[in-house]
């Protein structure tokens, strides 16, 4: 346990950079989250037209959570903030899945909607926690 006059070690400013673009991309991540939701409800319900821009834009941000896992090593980030960015990969692999095998998954196609939902929910979460540990130490 601490004493009342010691001091916590700041982290090396390295590892503050890496937590610094760590919490970027997650707000990114976020941000792409509620743009593909957007331009599912307007291919829906506006203009199918928009649903090539939902399918082409989900490959340019896929592997966001692949850089945050690797920046939640370097800048020294919670165990849980690295299973969480494996889960978000996860759920994306599992989103790719449900349109590529829909005509095979019958039923199970409507999970695609289901995981956006948990997408979008950990995406947030993983912003919070993100600023939550972003300036302590490592």
């Amino acid at each position: 346990m601490l004493e009342m006059n010691e001091k916590i070690p700041l982290p090396p400013p390295r590892v503050k950079i890496w937590r610094y673009m760590f919490i970027v991309l997650a707000w990114v991540f976020f941000a792409f989250i509620i743009v593909q939701v957007s331009l599912a409800g307007l291919g829906l319900f506006v203009n199918g037209e928009h649903w090539e821009m939902h399918r082409t834009l989900a490959q340019y941000f896929a592997l966001l959570p692949v850089g945050m896992l690797v920046l939640s090593f370097l800048g020294k980030l919670p165990v849980h903030l690295r299973w969480i960015c494996l889960g978000l990969y996860l759920m994306i692999v599992a989103q790719f899945l449900t349109v590529i095998y829909s005509s095979n998954l019958g039923i199970l196609s409507a999970l695609h909607p289901v995981i956006a939902l948990f997408l979008f929910w950990e995406s947030l979460l993983t912003v919070k926690h993100a600023h939550n540990v972003g300036g302590k130490k490592a």
